[in-house]
């Protein structure tokens, strides 16, 4: 798969920190119970979204907390995961700027730290194999450390996850 059947408006911008994730799918290596949850901010071109309904990824906006709440967005997530044995990868920049300032690629409208961590604790009961906490760039935090504040606690948030599901061969 070339970066042109991912979209962008260059070669360059056709690969981004989500591509590897349509590539996996194309490879066979994820199932299709894959989510992107809290997804905002402009996009440059409809091939984005096209390519998430290629991949069949299922997709709840930011705003969808808005106009479902919080316990539509966990028993969304629970369904489409079912018994599959799930990693989550957390980007940071899903939480709004003013919770998470400390992120290359901040987009205004995300989730609040509460928000997120209610999402993530809701998630007890999958099969959570592995997660992770990405985007995180201190250097552009404040001097609160808000950023890093945020992602220890989604860090704690997810290995509570994983010890409280023991999952085995």
């Amino acid at each position: 798969m070339g970066p042109n059947v991912l979209g962008g408006i260059s070669d360059d911008a056709a690969l981004n920190h989500g591509t590897f994730l349509h590539i996996t799918h194309e490879e066979g290596l994820i199932s299709n119970t894959s989510v992107h949850a809290g997804t905002r901010g402009p996009i440059i071109r409809h091939s984005d979204r096209d390519s998430d309904k290629r991949c069949s990824f299922a997709v709840i906006t930011a705003r969808d907390i808005e106009r479902h709440g919080i316990d539509w967005i966990i028993s969304n997530i629970k369904a489409r995961m079912g018994d599959s044995r799930v990693y989550i990868s957390v980007d940071i920049d899903v939480l709004d700027p003013a919770f998470a300032p400390g992120t290359g690629t901040a987009e205004p409208g995300g989730w609040s730290t509460r928000e997120l961590l209610t999402i993530s604790d809701g998630m007890r009961g999958l099969s959570v194999v592995g997660a992770d906490v990405v985007e995180v760039s201190p250097v552009y935090d404040n001097t609160g450390e808000t950023t890093v504040l945020a992602a220890a606690q989604v860090g704690l948030s997810l290995v509570r996850l994983i010890v409280a599901k023991p999952v085995s061969d």
